[in-house]
């Protein structure tokens, strides 16, 4: 036998699901918000992000309409001016061993780091050298390196080298040139050499206190006692 059950249609009841089971009234579901009202509710919301970009934005083109501030940053070029100066001073530079081997001195002194040069009024330069050799070089005005390797002597220039056993060589002009460290002096400008009690005039010189030879340019007048002549004769034979 066959068995059939029939269950009557049951009727259609709707079913809304509203958060935790609230009622949604049917005008608020069939009633949906302004596009006006959308928009500032959007606009409420990024606006911390649209002041963020905008100020990005805003210090990007400050940045790029400033001239320099985006570029590389580079030590621009010394200008020459003194950065300190002295006024009856002594300095002195010494060798490894202690020993004394240059001194400058000077009434007043500017001293240009763009060059290490120092500007000096009444300049006297004292170079000591181990052999017993002095050279003493002075000026109305002068210009030295920092190191004291190289001057330049202006106004009543004067160079006297010394050496034990032997006359000093005196070299007076207004424009001399000297390189303490290597014991010579040059000019390019008329100079007066003398020796004991001969003197030589000259358009120009190399003087080299090493070899204690001067070699003159130019026109070049001469006053030579006896023992001068042997002297100059001597070396004259030996170059030959």
């Amino acid at each position: 036998m066959k068995g059939e059950l029939h269950i009557p249609d049951l009727p259609e009841v709707p079913v809304v699901l509203s958060p935790l089971g609230a009622p949604v009234d049917d005008q608020q579901r069939r009633t949906r918000p302004s596009w006006p009202v959308r928009v500032r509710e959007t606009l409420v919301g990024y606006l911390p992000l649209i002041l963020m970009v905008g100020l990005a934005l805003g210090t990007w083109l400050v940045a790029k309409n400033t001239p320099g501030l985006l570029a590389p940053s580079a030590p621009g070029p010394v200008a020459h001016e003194p950065d300190y100066t002295l006024d009856h001073f002594t300095l002195q530079r010494f060798d490894n061993t202690g020993a004394l081997k240059v001194q400058i001195e000077g009434e007043h002194m500017q001293h240009f780091p763009d060059d290490d040069i120092m500007e000096v009024e009444q300049i006297r330069v004292v170079t000591l050298d181990p052999d017993g050799r002095q050279m003493t070089a002075t000026a109305q005005h002068g210009r030295a390196r920092g190191d004291g390797s190289e001057v330049w002597l202006d106004g009543q220039a004067q160079v006297v080298s010394t050496s034990e056993g032997e006359l000093p060589i005196q070299m007076n002009g207004e424009h001399l040139h000297a390189l303490p460290k290597l014991r010579r002096v040059d000019s390019k400008f008329m100079v007066l050499v003398r020796q004991g009690d001969s003197e030589f005039n000259a358009d120009g010189m190399e003087y080299d206190d090493i070899s204690r030879l001067a070699t003159l340019h130019g026109n070049v007048h001469a006053l030579m006692q006896p023992a001068m002549r042997k002297s100059v004769a001597g070396r004259a034979a030996a170059a030959r």
